[in-house]
């Protein structure tokens, strides 16, 4: 169903994103086509192109909407860390990004669907990291750095690798709906075996 008529005068692009983010939210990725997307927001089948570059672009922008709060409080947190005379714990610099997975990123429909497409899709992924995680992803690493300096550079490359791939396996199986939830694991035993991935 289009918009309402006083919706339509409203940003195209404002449009697009509350449509997509209904769709997503209450049907599932595979509905979110640009034909259905654009028919809700009541534009023209080109706007998605015009304002995005593809419907990729566009559910990038939508992820960056959703993970903008959390992402701001983890830097947030990284920042009190940095002002700190004492090195962190590695246990401190993940903890609010795990609480954030298990909390809005397992929890959040529109960010629940948007993955089932980014799991199949590499380039989105990889864009995805690039636009909205590299500020977030950079500044932990940097604080990996002060908390580890019994490890080189390219081994906290690794192992903090390792540890997203460790968070993002939980999300992806709650998604799944694998028997693994959240009494089989809690956040600070991801915590805790993360951190001593870490450890000399």
């Amino acid at each position: 169903m289009a918009r309402t008529a006083s919706a339509a005068k409203a940003d195209p692009k404002e449009e697009l994103i509350a449509a997509a983010d209904e769709i997503l939210a209450e049907q599932g990725a595979a509905a979110a086509t640009v034909r259905a997307i654009t028919a809700r927001a009541g534009v023209n089948m080109a706007a998605v192109n015009y304002h995005f570059g593809s419907r990729d672009g566009l559910f990038i922008a939508i992820c960056g909407r959703h993970m903008h709060e959390a992402n701001a409080r983890v830097l947030q947190n990284l920042q009190s860390l940095e002002d700190r005379h004492s090195p962190p714990s590695v246990a401190e610099i993940f903890h609010p990004l795990v609480e954030t997975a298990f909390q809005i990123w397992v929890n959040d429909k529109v960010l629940r669907a948007l993955r089932s497409m980014v799991f199949f899709s590499p380039e989105t992924a990889e864009r995805l990291n690039v636009s909205q995680m590299s500020e977030v992803y950079n500044r932990m690493r940097a604080a990996l750095i002060r908390a580890c300096p019994h490890l080189s550079a390219q081994q906290i490359r690794q192992r903090f690798g390792f540890a997203i791939g460790a968070i993002m396996n939980h999300v992806h199986n709650q998604d799944a709906h694998l028997q693994w939830n959240h009494d089989d694991v809690s956040m600070e035993e991801l915590v805790a075996f993360i951190a001593a991935g870490f450890r000399a």
